[in-house]
């Protein structure tokens, strides 16, 4: 009855062992292509991602830089010359029209920021502050794929 016991203990560790190693050759290989650079997604399998993690067209066409910049039609993006002061006062010494045109709060700003984010995301279903798509080697790949392909090379710096 030992050796039973002794054979199924044998027989479960080299399946470990196994899978451990398949593992490891597995992260090793996309490990290597994301250090070497070699990175290439077909049309397809780019596609299949952009399904994955729901990217629209318009997360495509701003990650092109094909979208206007949500600050457009804004004080903030404009050719005035702005400044931002926490109290909406100009600094001392600098003269209208000189140095600056408009002088606005830090809070009237933020306002400002987001209600251009507000409507931008409304208008296009894209948020500026948070996109979905990253450049990497020349593809736009969702950003959790892109984390994912840092946290491999990151796995390849440790060993």
């Amino acid at each position: 009855m030992n050796k039973i016991w002794v054979a199924v203990i044998v027989f479960f560790l080299c399946v470990i062992g196994i899978f451990g190693i398949f593992y490891e050759r597995q992260v090793e290989a996309a490990a290597d292509v994301v250090l070497s650079g070699n990175i290439s997604y077909t049309d397809e399998e780019l596609q299949e991602m952009y399904e994955e993690y729901n990217i629209t067209e318009n997360d495509l066409k701003f990650a092109r830089g094909e979208l206007p910049n949500y600050l457009e039609g804004t004080i903030l993006y404009s050719d005035l010359r702005v400044i931002a002061s926490e109290t909406g006062e100009p600094p001392e010494g600098a003269i209208e029209g000189e140095h600056y045109d408009v002088v606005i709060s830090e809070q009237e700003m933020s306002k400002i920021i987001e209600e251009a984010r507000e409507d931008y995301i409304e208008k296009y279903g894209v948020d500026p502050a948070n996109p979905k798509l990253d450049e990497v080697d020349g593809y736009l790949i969702p950003v959790q794929e892109a984390k994912r392909l840092v946290f491999l090379d990151m796995v390849r710096e440790l060993e």
